[in-house]
């Protein structure tokens, strides 16, 4: 059997290796034989060779192996683009150490992103034609975790050092970005050069007085018999967005950006479709871009700045560059009991005296929660730290039955907090620790149950530690832990009403779209109301919530006489004509019970009478499954322009748009905001809505979502 292994320049074949831990051990652990290749007669040779019988090698680039990090600021400004330090000295040839470009920060104007000349593939033809194996992957990652899965970066060796690191480099991960960031992506490019086999024969080397029960300490429990030459292609993409209504929009558009096309040149996906909104999409992000890669030398000009283009197009380009310019990129792992010779000499040892080689599978699957849990306390000493030097940003918890103990502000609380979570990172890393010489203990004990971990669940200490003043996600407001993106700050009344809800793990509570508090009317219209809205209070207890069914969108109809006319003006019924006014829905609860005319049972808001202010067709949620909704809304009106459902399909299950139907003109301004699930990978069903509302129409909404 045969893996992996990311290849550093202290690897040489024959080395014993631990492939827990992703160290090297004892070399020449295996004598190797090298592969016997066939002579040619030297009447066959190019006459180019006879001059000198070295072999020729391909060109390579000065800086094999690179790494750069790069922020893009898109907020209104008008700074140019400036270097912290000057570029990195090219390494010597064969230098496998990474080199660090300085980091750079661009501020732009509401501008696109900066697109890139980066030549195409075909500018770039390879010296041979060279048989590879090239793996493109680019997708959204949640959490760090999922950075070191996808880079095949050891868990242990990350508890050990506290930090990611690549093959011979620094660390190659920015954490606090990556936890600070609303949106992440990878895009990994894997470019594997056919070679020739290395060995004819391996013969293993034993130590005679080494103790057998010491084997997997000297030797590891494998070997290197092999080294894949080719080229890696990393690049991280966090995206932090400051308008949190807009992050539906910035998802799509960047992934509609860092789609890799099959073929330089062809474009992929809907990204033409975003080329007209993309100033708009990208105003007020910042956008951070960390780049490693080894193999493909220079991959672009030194003075051509990282986007989100430029690393598409390089990642296009990236396996013609290597042919030219390929390198070690992975060692080939085998285990020793694949060896004959391995057997014959163990065979030789006594029944009781065997080679111990130690069987690290069942510590993948353990080591990755220990992983998951050293990094959730890393974050809290990070947060911890942050409250302490700011106090007056933070608010402490209220007791409850569910937090009995909340941590408070103060210097003593405080440094206990951190001590705790710091006892916690040392406890793991002890754990990871005896791993290597009993990795039975990933196991379960002798009773068939897990074992106990000796410290705490990361989320107990998160519950206690106090919340920020603003800034929260409506989850934190509801005293639980922070989700993935946050959210505008909630008023006291709004946190009053979905509060109970929101503490329920399975809903996803979208932000308010529209104007989050009614306009208020002139002298003329009266004084204006708000009232609160939440479809889910209709349920029968907090613990039973059943699926939609139906759902209708009611729009308002003016018909009193506009008495503000002569003076130029309109009244507020006037103005908001066309507007939705309401949602109407059903529950899996109501099937036997009759519907009203407009076909639901329940309202939100006010219903129309008139059948033309309803939205068409009837939805019907139990044939059409409901995963995205769009409003549209002019900033400043009071008022939703239009609320649309749409499928997985991107169809209309139903919809109301004023300037549609209610035969207006499109207001001017129109914004368009889409909600979602917060990820496709849960199974998730839209449940309801909540939202402001006055009395004529509803001032804002959003969509809650269920996972199943």
């Amino acid at each position: 059997m045969s893996f992996l292994a990311p290849y550093t320049n202290a690897m040489r074949l024959g080395q014993g290796f631990n492939s827990y831990t992703q160290e090297i051990c004892i070399e020449n652990a295996v004598v190797i034989e090298p592969a016997k290749r066939p002579r040619t007669s030297v009447e066959k040779r190019p006459s180019s060779l006879l001059v000198d019988s070295r072999p020729l090698k391909p060109h390579t680039s000065p800086r094999p192996h690179s790494e750069t990090s790069v922020t893009l600021n898109h907020q209104p400004s008008n700074e140019s683009l400036v270097s912290n330090g000057a570029a990195s000295d090219a390494g010597s040839h064969g230098d496998l150490k990474p080199k660090a470009i300085p980091d750079l920060t661009v501020g732009t104007n509401a501008t696109p992103l900066t697109t890139t000349s980066v030549p195409p593939a075909e500018a770039t033809p390879p010296h041979k034609n060279i048989v590879q194996i090239v793996t493109y992957s680019s997708r959204m990652v949640d959490n760090v975790a999922d950075i070191v899965e996808a880079l095949n970066i050891s868990s242990s060796a990350s508890i050990k050092y506290g930090t990611i690191k690549g093959a011979g480099s620094s660390s190659i991960v920015n954490e606090n970005k990556v936890n600070q960031s609303d949106l992440n992506y990878i895009v990994t490019v894997k470019v594997t050069n056919e070679t020739s086999p290395i060995a004819d024969k391996f013969i293993f080397n034993p130590i005679p007085e080494l103790e057998n029960s010491k084997f997997t300490e000297v030797f590891g429990d494998c070997f290197i018999s092999g080294f894949t030459e080719g080229g890696e292609f990393n690049a991280i993409v966090s995206i932090k967005v400051s308008d949190k209504s807009k992050i539906s929009a910035v998802k799509a558009a960047a992934e509609a950006e860092i789609a890799i096309a099959a073929a330089p040149g062809l474009s992929v996906g809907t990204k033409d479709s975003f080329d007209r909104h993309k100033s708009d999409v990208w105003d007020d992000t910042e956008i951070t871009i960390s780049v490693t890669w080894a193999g493909g030398g220079d991959l672009k000009p030194a003075d051509e700045k990282w986007d989100l283009k430029t690393v598409v197009d390089v990642a296009a380009r990236f396996p013609h560059l290597v042919q030219t310019c390929a390198q070690r990129t992975s060692a080939i792992l085998t285990r020793y009991t694949s060896l004959r010779s391995f057997n014959e000499a163990d065979a030789r040892n006594a029944p009781d005296d065997k080679f111990k080689i130690l069987d690290y599978e069942l510590c993948s699957l353990y080591t990755q929660d220990l992983f998951n849990a050293f990094l959730a306390y890393k974050n809290i000493r990070t947060e911890l730290s942050e409250m302490l030097k700011s106090p007056e940003q933070y608010r402490e918890r209220e007791p409850s039955s569910d937090i009995p103990d909340p941590i408070h502000l103060n210097s003593k609380e405080m440094n206990e907090a951190t001590q705790m979570a710091r006892k916690a990172m040392v406890q793991i890393k002890d754990i990871t620790k005896a791993l290597i010489t009993e990795p039975s203990l990933a196991d379960l004990d002798e009773k068939g149950q897990q074992r106990l971990v000796p410290y705490m669940w990361p989320g107990e200490l998160r519950n206690r530690l106090p919340v920020r003043h603003h800034g929260q996600t409506i989850r934190e407001q509801a005293d639980l832990v922070r989700r993935d993106t946050n959210y505008a700050l909630l008023t006291g009344p709004e946190l009053a009403k979905i509060g109970a809800w929101a503490r329920n793990e399975d809903l996803e509570f979208s932000p308010l779209v529209g104007d989050h508090l009614p306009i208020q009317r002139s002298w003329v219209d009266g004084k204006s109301s708000d009232t609160l809205f939440c479809t889910l209070d209709t349920a029968p207890s907090s613990s039973h919530l059943d699926a939609l069914t139906k759902l209708r969108v009611h729009a308002h109809e003016n018909r009193s006489i506009n008495s503000l006319g002569i003076f130029g003006l309109q009244t507020r019924s006037k103005r908001c004509h066309g507007h939705v006014s309401a949602i109407g829905y059903s529950t899996a609860s109501d099937e036997n019970v009759p519907p009203r005319n407009d076909g639901v049972h329940h309202t939100a808001g006010k219903a129309s009478k008139n059948q033309r202010f309803w939205s068409e067709p009837l939805a019907d949620l139990k044939r059409s499954k409901a995963v995205k909704v769009r409003m549209e809304y002019s900033h400043g009106s009071g008022c939703l322009a239009a609320l649309i459902v749409l499928d997985a399909y991107g169809q209309e299950i139903t919809s109301w748009k004023q300037y549609g139907q209610a035969k207006v003109s499109i207001p001017a301004g129109l914004k368009s905001v889409e909600q979602e699930p917060p990820d496709q990978s849960g199974n998730w069903s839209l449940i309801g809505f909540w939202g402001h509302a006055d009395s004529i129409v509803i001032n804002s909404v959003g969509a809650i979502w269920r996972k199943a």
